[in-house]
C-alpha cells in the first residue's frame, strides 16, 4: 500500500512540476502595444500572445513531451523501488564487470531473501525486502562502526560496504577500488559511512 501511495506522490509532483514548466500553454513577451509582460494576461494587442496553440501543434507538441518526461520519471521511481538481485547483476555487467553466482555462502544475516554474488574474490550479498519498513529495520540493525549486525554471530575483521537501492540492501564484503568506485557511482555513498 506504501509502495502505491509513493508512486501515487511522484506522479502527482511531477505532473505539477511539468505543467509549472509548461504553463498555460502562453506565450508572454515584452513586445507588442501592451504593457509589457502583462499585455497576454491582461488582453493587450498582441494576438501571438493570446493563441492558445499555435497551428503547427506546439503545444501539444509540448505537453506529449512532458507526458513522456513524467511516464518515464514514474517508471523510473518504481522500478527503482523494486530493485532485485537480477537488477544488481544486470547493473554490474552492463559497467563491464562479470558477477559470478557464489554457492554456499549464504549467511542471513538479514531478513531480506538473500542472494549472493562474487566480485573477484569478494562476497556481494544483495537483500530483498517486501517492505521498506522491514529494510529499515534490517539496516538499523547494523552496528554505527559497520563491524557487526545485531543478532547475529557475523563480526567482521574488515567494514563491509552497505548500500541500499530500492527495496534491497546490497553488502559488499571486499575494498576493491574498481569495485568500491562502481558502487560508488551506482548507489552514491555506503550508508555506513
Amino acid at each position: 500500500m506504501k509502495r502505491k501511495s509513493i508512486i501515487a506522490l511522484i506522479l502527482v509532483t511531477m505532473l505539477a512540476v511539468s505543467i509549472s514548466l509548461i504553463g498555460c500553454g502562453r506565450k508572454y513577451s515584452n513586445s507588442g502595444s501592451g504593457n509589457g509582460i502583462n499585455s497576454g494576461i491582461s488582453g493587450g494587442s498582441s494576438t501571438s500572445n493570446n493563441a492558445a496553440a499555435g497551428a503547427d501543434g506546439t503545444m501539444r507538441n509540448n505537453i506529449n513531451g512532458a507526458s513522456d518526461s513524467v511516464r518515464n520519471s514514474v517508471d523510473a521511481a518504481g522500478n527503482s523501488l523494486n530493485y532485485t538481485a537480477r537488477n544488481f547483476k544486470d547493473d554490474f555487467a552492463n559497467a563491464g564487470y562479470q558477477l559470478k553466482d557464489s554457492a554456499n555462502s549464504m549467511k542471513n544475516y538479514f531478513t531480506g531473501n538473500e542472494t549472493d554474488y562474487l566480485a573477484g574474490n569478494d562476497v556481494v550479498r544483495v537483500y530483498e525486502y517486501n517492505s521498506a519498513n522491514d529494510l529499515e529495520n534490517d539496516i538499523n540493525r547494523i552496528s554505527p562502526n559497520g563491524l557487526t549486525i545485531d543478532g547475529s554471530n557475523e563480526n567482521y575483521t574488515r567494514k563491509p560496504n552497505y548500500y541500499r537501492k530500492g527495496n534491497s540492501l546490497i553488502v559488499y564484503e571486499g575494498n576493491e577500488p574498481a569495485y568500491t568506485d562502481q558502487f560508488k557511482t551506482m548507489y552514491g555513498n555506503p550508508i555506513i559511512p
